[in-house]
């Protein structure tokens, strides 16, 4: 199970729930990183940054990314 784990957090997988963001910025780059996609917006709200990404592949996704 921890090498699941371990194994997940190494290739990205768990990445989302563990990167944080002091700024729309930093959000928008964490989510473009993430995702390869071009960000289209960042929404604030209390406990971190909604990012609106177009990925790829032409999909609109949502990331959300919690604050530092």
């Amino acid at each position: 199970m921890l090498f699941i784990i371990l194994a997940a957090f190494a290739t990205g997988w768990l990445a989302p729930s563990y990167a944080g963001a002091r700024s729309a910025g930093e959000a928008s780059e964490i989510a473009r990183k993430q995702t390869g996609g071009r960000v289209l917006a960042v929404k604030s709200t209390d406990r971190g940054f909604q990012v609106k990404v177009l990925t790829p592949d032409g999909k609109v996704r949502q990331i959300f990314v919690p604050r530092d």
